[in-house]
C-alpha cells in the first residue's frame, strides 16, 4: 500500500505540486482578510447572566464607558497646578461627544446658600477652591503627593463617540507636555490590539527559530530540519488563510492558533524525517525509504494528528465563543499540518530532496539522556511515577481561578504600570457598579442611610478603596454649605430637594447617570482594591446582607462578568478533560485493536495531568480560560509519545521480534526527546508576549513535555514488558 502511494506521488508529482502552490496562494490572500477583535466580551461566558444584567444597566443609565487620565502637574504650587488643570479640564469638556468630565476642579463651589460657578482659577479664588476640595473626601480628584500634584480626569463619552473622544483627549493632553497615565476599558482594549499584532508578528518566528535549533541538533543538517518544519509552517499558513476567508476574528485567545500549529504540528515532520534518514542510512533508495517510513510511522502520525486535534476539540465544552474558535482553528491547523506531512512532505522529498547516505554507520554510544532513561526503567520508573502522584495531588486543592482585567497584563507593560500608578495616587483604577432599586423614593433619608452604611462597610474593609454615590455627594454638599454641625445626609426632604436642584442645575449629566428617581433605581461607582475573586465575592456577599424588601443591591461590571467565567472554568475543565481522554482512548483502541494496550497507552496522560494541575496549584498559576488549554495540549500532545512507542512495540511484537519494547524505545527515544524539547522551547517564544497568561503557558509546557516524555519513555516500556512478557509470541496483540 505504501509503495503504491509513493508511486502515485512520483507519477503525478507535477499535479500535486501545482495543487500545493494553489493552496498557498489562496491562503496568502486569506491572510489579508483577517480582522482583530479586542473586545473584553471575549472573556464572557455564553448565556452570561452577569452580562445580561450589565447590558440592562447600560440601557437604563447610558454607557458606562469611562476614560481615565491621571496627569502630573508641571507646577510646584497647588494653585498653579489647579490653573493648568482647569485649562485641561475645559479643553476636554469641549470635545465633541463628551457628556461629562469629572476633574480636579469642581464645576461649582458653595457660596452661602447658593453656589458659585468656577469660571477661572487664579490667586483670587484658588485658596477657596483648595479648601473646598479638602472637604470632599473620597470625591476629590486633586492629590498632593511627595513628588508633586496630580489631577484625575474621568471622561464620560457618548457611546458613538468613544473612539474619537479617546483619540482627541490623548492629543490634548500630549500637547501640555505633562506626564500622564491613562486607563479605562477603552485603553485596555486598544492596547490588546497592539499586543495581538506584536504576538502575531514576533512569536511564530521565534517559535520557528527555537524549533530549528533543536531539530537541527537531532537531524544533523539544515535541509532535513527545514523539511521537517515545512508541514507545520504550511499548516499554519493554510489555517490562518482559512480563518480569513471565513471572516473569523483574531482575538487575544485565537492569536495562539499559528503558534500551536507550528509548535505541535512539527512533531510528525520530525518523526517522519528522522525515520526517513534512518532508512536512507541503512542503504535503501529514496522511494523505498519513504515507503518504509510510512509503513512504520504512517499510522502513528495519523493517530497523533487525530488525538492532538481531539485534545483541542474537547475545548468546545468551555462556555466561551473565542475558546471554541481556538478549538476549531487549532484542530484544523493540526489536521492540515498532518495532511501536509503525509502528502506534501514525501512529495517534496521526491522532487527536491538529495540526501547524503551513510551506509555502514557504526552504532553510536548512548548519550547521557539515553543512559538516564534506560537506567530509570523498571522499578525506578514505578517509584518515580508513584512519587509524582503523591507529591502533586495536594496541589490540586490549591488551584485558583482568578483571571481579571489587571493580571491579564505583565507587570512590565505600560498599561499595567498606568493602572498601578492611578491606583496608587487616586486609590482606584478599574471601577465596578452597584445598582440598587427600591419601591420608595430613593432620596428618602432611610434609604440613603442604608446605602451610606453599605459604602462605609465596603470602604472600611480591605475590599474597596473609595466609592461615589448620589448620597455621598449630597452629604458632602450639606456639610460644606451648612457647616460641620450638619454633616451627613440631610434628614428633611426640603434640604434634600435644595441639594438635588443644585446638582441638576450644575451637573445634570452626572446626576442622571447615577439616579433615576421616578423608577426608584440608582447606582454607585465603587473602586475595589483589587479584582481578585475573593474581593469580588466579598462585595457580592456584603450586598446580600444589606438587601431587604425596601432596597436590593446588585454588583455589575466587566470584572463580575470575568468572575462568572472564572466560576465556570473548573466544571467546564473537568468535562473537557473527560471528553478528551475518552476520544483519545477510542482512537487508540480503534488503531491498536487491543483494549489492554490502549489502556496502558493512556496511563502517561494521567500522571502528566496530575503533575500539571498540582504544579499550577503550588505555583499559584490561575486556571483560566487560557491556561485551561494546557490540559488539552497535555492530552493531545502528550499521548503522541505513547502512540509512537506503543505502535512500534506492536509492530515488532506482531513480527515476533524479541525485546520489542526495547527496540521501540531505541527507535523513538531521540525523536521524542527532541520533539518534547522543541515543543517546550517553541512555546517559550510566548515569554516575549506582553500578556501574563502566555508566560504561564510557556512554564506549563515545560512541565508537560518533561513529564510526559519521561514517563512515556520509562514507565510505559516498563508496563509493556510486564504486561506482555508472558504472551505467546505466535499470538498477535
Amino acid at each position: 500500500m505504501y509503495k503504491n502511494f509513493i508511486q502515485l506521488l512520483s507519477r503525478n508529482k507535477k499535479w500535486f505540486l501545482l495543487l500545493f502552490v494553489v493552496f498557498n496562494i489562496i491562503s496568502l490572500i486569506g491572510l489579508f482578510r483577517i480582522t482583530i477583535n479586542t473586545d473584553f466580551a471575549l472573556f464572557m461566558p455564553k448565556n452570561s447572566q452577569a452580562l445580561t444584567e450589565y447590558e440592562e444597566m447600560i440601557k437604563r443609565f447610558g454607557s458606562s464607558q469611562q476614560l481615565l487620565f491621571l496627569i502630573k502637574s508641571d507646577q510646584d504650587k497647588d494653585v498653579d497646578s489647579l490653573e493648568v488643570f482647569f485649562l485641561v479640564q475645559q479643553a476636554l469638556s469641549e470635545i465633541e461627544g463628551v457628556k461629562l468630565v469629572n476633574g480636579p476642579i469642581p464645576p461649582v463651589i458653595p457660596s452661602g446658600l447658593t453656589v458659585e460657578k468656577i469660571q477661572n482659577v487664579d490667586e483670587s479664588n484658588g485658596k477657596r477652591i483648595i479648601e473646598y476640595i479638602s472637604k470632599m473626601g473620597s470625591l476629590k480628584s486633586f492629590y498632593q503627593k511627595e513628588d508633586g500634584y496630580y489631577g484625575l480626569f474621568t471622561i464620560l463619552p457618548d457611546e458613538e463617540y468613544v473612539d474619537a473622544v479617546a483619540q482627541k483627549a490623548v492629543s490634548i493632553i500630549d500637547k501640555t507636555g505633562m506626564a500622564y497615565y491613562k486607563s479605562g476599558e477603552y485603553y485596555l482594549q486598544s492596547s490588546i490590539f497592539d499586543y495581538i499584532l506584536r504576538i502575531l508578528l514576533l512569536i511564530p518566528p521565534f517559535a520557528l527559530f527555537f524549533l530549528l535549533f533543536i531539530f537541527t541538533w537531532k537531524l544533523g543538517d539544515i535541509k532535513s530540519t527545514f523539511l521537517s518544519l515545512l508541514p507545520a509552517g504550511i499548516g499554519a499558513l493554510w489555517t490562518m488563510g482559512f480563518l480569513g476567508w471565513l471572516s473569523l476574528d483574531l482575538s487575544v485567545i485565537t492569536v495562539l492558533t499559528p503558534v500551536f500549529t507550528i509548535v505541535m504540528g512539527s512533531a510528525d515532520g520530525l518523526h517522519f524525517m528522522s525515520h526517513f534518514k534512518d532508512e536512507l542510512n541503512s542503504g535503501k533508495d529514496k522511494k523505498t525509504s519513504l515507503a518504509l517510513t510510512l509503513e512504520k510511522v504512517g499510522w502513528p502520525m495519523i493517530l497523533t494528528t487525530l488525538t492532538t486535534a481531539a485534545g483541542f476539540l474537547s475545548l468546545l465544552i468551555i462556555q466561551s465563543e473565542p475558546m471554541r474558535q481556538l478549538a476549531f482553528a487549532a484542530s484544523i491547523g493540526i489536521s492540515l499540518a498532518g495532511i501536509a506531512t503525509w502528502i506534501f512532505l514525501p512529495l517534496i522529498c521526491l522532487i527536491f530532496g538529495t540526501f547524503k547516505q551513510k551506509h555502514k554507520r557504526p552504532k553510536e554510544p548512548d548519550d547521557p539522556i539515553t543512559k538516564l532513561l534506560k537506567k530509570s526503567m523498571g522499578k525506578g520508573s514505578v517509584i518515580l511515577t508513584l512519587f509524582l502522584f503523591a507529591a502533586f495531588i495536594p496541589g490540586l486543592f490549591l488551584i485558583k481561578t482568578d483571571l481579571n482585567m489587571i493580571n491579564l497584563y505583565k507587570p512590565s507593560t505600560e498599561i499595567r504600570k498606568n493602572m498601578e500608578k492611578i491606583e496608587t495616587v487616586s486609590e482606584g483604577a478599574i471601577p465596578i457598579f452597584i445598582e440598587y432599586s427600591t419601591p420608595d423614593d430613593p432620596l428618602n433619608p432611610d434609604i440613603a442611610q442604608v446605602v451610606l452604611a453599605l459604602e462605609e462597610q465596603l470602604k472600611t474593609s480591605d475590599a474597596v478603596s473609595k466609592s461615589l454615590s448620589t448620597y455621598e455627594i449630597i452629604s458632602t454638599m450639606n456639610q460644606v454649605i451648612f457647616g460641620a454641625h450638619y454633616s451627613g445626609y440631610p434628614q428633611n426632604m426640603a434640604r434634600i430637594s435644595l441639594m438635588v436642584a443644585m446638582m441638576q442645575s450644575n451637573q445634570p449629566e452626572q446626576f442622571n447617570s447615577m439616579l433615576i428617581r421616578d423608577e426608584g433605581i440608582g447606582r454607585m461607582v465603587v473602586f475595589p482594591n483589587n479584582l481578585s475573586n475573593k474581593t469580588l465575592t466579598f462585595i457580592e456577599e456584603t450586598l446580600e446582607t444589606h438587601s431587604s424588601e425596601r432596597i436590593t443591591f446588585k454588583a455589575l461590571g466587566m470584572p463580575f462578568i470575568m468572575k462568572e467565567m472564572n466560576d465556570r472554568i473548573i466544571p467546564d475543565q473537568m468535562s473537557s478533560i473527560l471528553l478528551a481522554v475518552g476520544l483519545v482512548f477510542i482512537l487508540m483502541f480503534i488503531t491498536l485493536k487491543n483494549i489492554k494496550l490502549a489502556l496502558i497507552g493512556i496511563m502517561p496522560i494521567g500522571v502528566t495531568l496530575i503533575t500539571l494541575f498540582g504544579f499550577m496549584g503550588y505555583t499559584g498559576i490561575e486556571l483560566s480560560i487560557v491556561t485551561c488549554t494546557m490540559a488539552s495540549i497535555t492530552i493531545g500532545v502528550g499521548i503522541d509519545y505513547s502512540i509512537h512507542l506503543t505502535s512500534l512495540f506492536k509492530y515488532y511484537y506482531d513480527r515476533k521480534v524479541k525485546n520489542a519494547a526495547d527496540l521501540a524505545f531505541d527507535y523513538v527515544q531521540k525523536p521524542v526527546m527532541a520533539n518534547a524539547l522543541g515543543l517546550a522551547l517553541g512555546l517559550s517564544s510566548l515569554l516575549f508576549s506582553p500578556l501574563q497568561f502566555h508566560t504561564y503557558l510557556s512554564m506549563l509546557m515545560w512541565v508537560t513535555m518533561i513529564i510526559s516524555s519521561f514517563v512515556s519513555l520509562t514507565f510505559l516500556p516498563t508496563l509493556l514488558k510486564k504486561s506482555f512478557r508472558d504472551q505467546d509470541d505466535s499470538r498477535n496483540i
